[in-house]
């Protein structure tokens, strides 16, 4: 493992105890040197997430899988035959909205249980993120409130989640699950598989593992929360690998600002000079999604302009 450190995983229980201060300095060491970090006992409740895997795997196999598997002959057949597929992703998703405006009623082959379970957890998961992000403020010396204010433009926060499965590939040599890429918006929350691994993330130059974990909820800094905190906290690159066995579930729900929300450093964190841009968040993505598997870097810097260069306006969608 990278840098000879162990993964960042806080007991979230110890935050009511005389522990609170060695958890939060283990939460603000991952913001600052990781950009991951792993929760256990974070609130959300083991029945509610196990019905959750439940009903997402069968989901996969009653009305994604076969689907899939076309994609998957297809993919290996070009690769086979010399193709380059490296900018392909060997997963199978879809999207739920939950903020400004929902989705769930809509999306096709999904029957009311999975709804009603999915509803359930998305308002943990949103609980839950907004809880971190306080924590991330008391951390950052910034009031309560102020990440999320933050984030809140005229219509509240833009809030999704993306439900995936990363099918077993038996060619893992020639295409990744997900390329590498840092996550566009604030903090992302995520729900993965406790016994396929895959996900890992770029540290010191070396590709780390997000370990799997039973009921555990793994946080991730977004781009957003890098330009907000004046670079103190990093966004980092990460991937999901293939595997030739195993089918990894991964339910990734991003806590991101409202379309028209104004990204900029706290002036709290700026010392002299501002080291990243004020922008609007749908300017950001409309670049994002077209540069996502490219270095951060060149995205802010093109927000420094007075217009983001060959930005074409798209709704912003929680795909980061």
């Amino acid at each position: 493992m990278a840098s000879g450190a162990s993964f960042p995983v806080i007991n979230m229980e110890k935050l009511e105890t005389e522990e609170r201060g060695a958890a939060m300095e283990i939460i603000r060491d991952a913001c600052e040197n990781w950009g991951f970090f792993e929760m256990l006992n974070h609130g959300i409740s083991h029945e509610l997430m196990d019905e959750v895997e439940r009903v997402t795997k069968a989901h996969y196999a009653n009305c994604r899988e076969e689907k899939f598997k076309e994609f998957a002959r297809r993919t290996l057949e070009a690769g086979e035959k010399g193709a380059d597929v490296k900018d392909v992703d060997w997963e199978s998703t879809f999207f739920v909205r939950h903020r400004p405006v929902p989705n769930l009623a809509d999306l096709p082959d999904v029957d009311d249980h999975y709804r009603q379970v999915m509803k359930k957890f998305a308002s943990e998961i949103e609980n839950l993120s907004e809880r971190v992000l306080d924590l991330l403020c008391e951390n950052l010396g910034l009031e309560k409130g102020y990440l999320k204010k933050a984030f809140a433009g005229s219509n509240g926060p833009t809030f999704g989640t993306k439900v995936s499965s990363y099918p077993p590939c038996p060619r893992p040599d020639l295409v990744d699950g997900l390329r590498a890429h840092t996550d566009a918006g604030g903090i992302i929350l995520l729900f993965q598989d406790d016994q396929v691994s895959g996900l890992q993330l770029l540290k010191d130059g070396e590709w780390v593992d997000v370990p799997p974990m039973r009921h555990a909820i793994v946080a991730n800094i977004g781009d957003q929360l890098e330009v907000i905190t004046n670079g103190r906290y990093k966004s980092v690159m990460h991937r999901v690998l293939t595997r030739p066995d195993g089918n990894r579930m991964s339910i990734a729900s991003f806590y991101n600002p409202g379309a028209d929300a104004v990204i900029f450093p706290a002036p709290a964190l700026v010392a002299a000079d501002a080291a990243y841009p004020r922008f609007v968040f749908e300017d950001y993505m409309n670049l994002y999604v077209r540069h996502k598997f490219e270095a951060k870097e060149p995205r802010f810097e093109a927000m420094m302009k007075p217009a983001a260069e060959e930005v074409v306006h798209a709704a912003p969608i929680a795909t980061a």
